[in-house]
């Protein structure tokens, strides 16, 4: 274990709140248990920095809805509020993705049909979200302080419910050096944002994140994420 690592031992487990630090267009999103159908596109949300789910486009104005572990959620059905785009091309809704503002307001994203607004309905977004944070609320995370100044990194922040997801999910290894400590890991994407011709595409790089907590507390000790291969 590195000098890095054996001074966090000790440290004490405190609670903290923390704001997204990721860079603008920048998100994370768990491995789906379940590979959503070709063309997916992922639902975003801007507060938590988190992907919660994935939209095919079927007509105009419908999409399936699946979320984040990729199970078909919901029929969506949005009215067009513009007409200044006619006729509409299906092909040009395959280019959009949902994206969940911080003023909970919802912005389809597309290059090729910038004029239009469309809302993903409140119930909808609920159901991703419950689905996403299913079965986390009983764990409340701690932090040492040098993991929590990790936390306000671009570059190493991971989201709160993504951890939780590693803890629940993920696969656990004991510490046989560090009695009541464990490790967790799970595979995660970051999901980057790029305009590619007409489309707004959110381009996958695959990690493994492994997250070492002391378990009498829930405190995170430390994290990192390795680059897939």
């Amino acid at each position: 274990m590195d000098a890095h690592r054996q001074n966090t031992l000790t440290e004490p487990g405190l609670h903290y709140s923390f704001r997204t630090s990721l860079s603008k267009g920048e998100y994370y999103a768990i491995e789906p248990l379940y590979s959503p159908p070709h063309g997916a596109q992922p639902i975003v949300d801007d507060q938590t920095g988190i992907c919660i789910g994935y939209s095919v486009a079927q007509a105009p104005g419908l999409w399936r809805i699946y979320d984040a572990d990729g199970r078909f959620a919901a029929m969506e059905m949005s009215p067009l509020e513009s007409t200044l785009i006619e006729p509409l091309d299906i092909a040009l809704f395959t280019y959009g993705v949902f994206r969940l503002l911080r003023t909970g307001r919802t912005l389809y994203e597309t290059r090729a049909l910038q004029r239009l607004k469309i809302a993903l309905s409140e119930a909808t977004q609920n159901v991703l979200r419950g689905r996403f944070k299913s079965g986390l609320t009983a764990i409340c995370l701690k932090f040492t302080p040098t993991a929590a100044a990790c936390m306000n990194e671009p570059d190493r922040y991971i989201p709160q419910l993504i951890l939780k997801k590693a803890i629940y999910y993920g696969s656990r290894t004991d510490n046989e050096a560090v009695i009541g400590q464990s490790e967790y890991q799970i595979a995660i994407s970051r999901l980057s944002r790029r305009n590619i011709g007409h489309a707004v595409v959110f381009a996958p790089k695959k990690y493994t994140l492994h997250l070492f907590v002391r378990n009498k507390d829930w405190t995170v000790m430390h994290f990192e994420i390795k680059e897939f291969k």
